[in-house]
């Protein structure tokens, strides 16, 4: 990694949850094609192991949904975008 050349964190908004789209300024929009969202943040299953209960399959809802702030991390150079959170 080149220390002279950090990536940026760019606020945006989600203006579109399937496929995502978000945007970043009045001007700018990012594309599903131009943003990658971790799994955690999206609606995903989990096996769990819970005393007493077992095996159970869970369903997590995401946190990527229409109207919520995102914090996105810029690649560097590049058109590509990652979710980092959201508040």
């Amino acid at each position: 990694m080149e220390a002279g050349d950090p990536c940026d964190v760019i606020p945006g908004t989600v203006v579109r949850e399937n496929p995502v789209e978000i945007q970043l300024s009045d001007k700018i929009v990012l594309f599903h094609s131009q943003v990658l969202v971790p799994e955690q943040l999206k609606d995903h299953s989990r096996i769990m192991n819970i005393p007493g209960l077992g095996e159970v399959t869970v369903e997590v809802k995401g946190e990527v949904k229409m109207g919520k702030k995102v914090l996105l991390l810029q690649k560097r150079g590049g058109q590509q975008y990652v979710v980092i959170g959201t508040w």
